[in-house]
């Protein structure tokens, strides 16, 4: 378990974020976290601060009695009883020492508030597996925050404010959503102070509504760094352009999608739509946004090290753009059948069956069929390929492919047919099968 820094310790964080918004080499990454959590019996356990019960007041064991007590080496964790409890809160929690507050990794926990601002991080912290909902304010109407932050595994979704929904000088989210808050100007989804960094690594800011999804609050000082990593900025402003506001100075890093060009121009930026589904729960802690297995986002990310997704599923070295990592890859069968017929000219028809997971996925089926032949003392190896195109189905349907041989002709006997997909999308699972056949004569009719 990775504890929050101390009071000193912030400086070196601060430090750290400004390092990743110049450095395209050494991104954090993020794993499963594997600490045991104290026995709910111990409230208190040397810089481990345990949630008992889901009270939004400050009565010992609630989250804000918890925050009330914290130092700045605090981490804030919860019972293994309420992961996927909600707990709302009475009043802004605001907890005055930097901090970190880490949710259950399996459910994660929801914090939201009726009519306030969910939390206010005067020193800066870190949230994790949290959701963060519900919340209203005129300066950020789920998260404000003073100090450097990290979110990580987190979701901030449904808050409606006036302005945004997390606002800050210094903020970082790694495989973290902003998804379905509104708000007004300088941004519906993140805003940042001038001078400011923001950084976004395999994070999805989208669907937020009533101005743009990062903006920029405009004050003497100038225009803050924003740095992009193989993240996602789509659909925001009612889905109208722009997403990003003007005068932002953009880094892109890796590779990342947005639905317009004022995110910045760059090599590194692909303006597309990225076919995002909206936010559901797909698994894990927090609330994501999937994306149809078309969308230029699967296996479109560069440089990619950060090890796992927003639900923790495993990243591939070629990982997906944004908070989500597409793991519903279409799941192919194929069967040779026992029989092939040969006519008088050599030539092999072999059938089989396919099948898949998704319908509607086109690729080829490809046949490769071999025959070795005796003549005299010698052995030769007749062979021949061969495909045909199919539009997939969940349930079985034939496939048929004759095989023309490159030198001599199939004969009756045994050959050995290998059939494989081939020409597959992104999302399909190549597949083969071998075995052995009977070539035969076609019946008589």
């Amino acid at each position: 378990m990775r504890l929050s820094p101390s009071r000193a310790g912030r400086w070196s964080l601060a430090l750290t974020l400004i390092t990743v918004v110049a450095c395209a080499d050494d991104p954090p990454t993020t794993a499963p976290h594997a600490a045991s959590i104290p026995s709910p019996r111990k409230e208190l356990n040397g810089n481990v601060i345990l949630v008992t019960n889901t009270s939004g007041a400050n009565v010992p064991g609630s989250l804000q009695w918890a925050a009330s007590v914290a130092g700045g080496t605090s981490v804030i964790q919860f019972a293994d009883s309420l992961a996927g409890d909600t707990i709302t809160l009475d009043t802004t929690l605001e907890p005055f020492p930097y901090i970190t507050i880490e949710g259950p990794a399996t459910e994660g926990i929801t914090l939201r508030t009726n009519g306030a601002r969910v939390i206010r991080l005067p020193q800066g912290g870190v949230l994790r597996n949290l959701t963060i909902s519900g919340g209203s304010g005129a300066s950020g109407s789920a998260i404000s925050t003073q100090g450097p932050m990290l979110l990580e595994h987190t979701t901030v979704s449904d808050n409606h404010g006036s302005t945004s929904a997390i606002h800050g000088h210094e903020i970082t989210l790694v495989n973290s959503t902003v998804s379905g808050n509104t708000g007004g100007y300088p941004a519906s989804g993140i805003s940042v102070a001038s001078n400011g960094t923001l950084v976004l690594i395999n994070s999805t800011v989208a669907h937020n509504d009533g101005s743009f999804g990062i903006g920029w609050q405009m004050s003497p000082g100038g225009a803050p760094f924003v740095t992009l990593r193989n993240a996602i900025v789509a659909n925001n402003n009612g889905g109208f352009s722009p997403n990003c506001f003007d005068d932002i100075q953009f880094v892109h890093q890796g590779m990342n999608i947005a639905s317009d060009s004022s995110c910045g121009v760059s090599p590194a930026m692909l303006v597309a739509d990225p076919m995002l589904a909206g936010l559901a729960d797909n698994g894990g802690p927090t609330p994501t946004e999937a994306f149809n297995p078309q969308s230029p986002a699967l296996n479109g990310g560069v440089n990619c090290s950060v090890t796992v997704d927003q639900r923790y599923v495993s990243r591939g070295t070629s990982c997906d753009i944004g908070a989500f990592e597409f793991a519903d890859f279409t799941v192919v069968t194929l069967t040779i059948d026992a029989n092939a017929v040969t006519t008088q000219n050599g030539v092999a028809t072999v059938t089989g069956t396919v099948m898949c997971s998704r319908t509607g996925d086109q690729f080829d089926v490809a046949v490769d069929l071999q025959q070795q032949q005796k003549v005299g003392k010698n052995t030769t190896l007749v062979r021949g390929s061969a495909s045909t195109g199919i539009t997939c189905a969940t349930s079985a349907q034939p496939w048929s492919a004759a095989v023309t041989p490159t030198t001599g002709a199939f004969v009756t006997g045994s050959a050995s047919a290998t059939s494989s997909t081939n020409n597959v999308p992104a999302w399909v699972t190549p597949s083969s099968v071998s075995r052995v056949v009977k070539l035969v004569r076609p019946p008589r009719r």
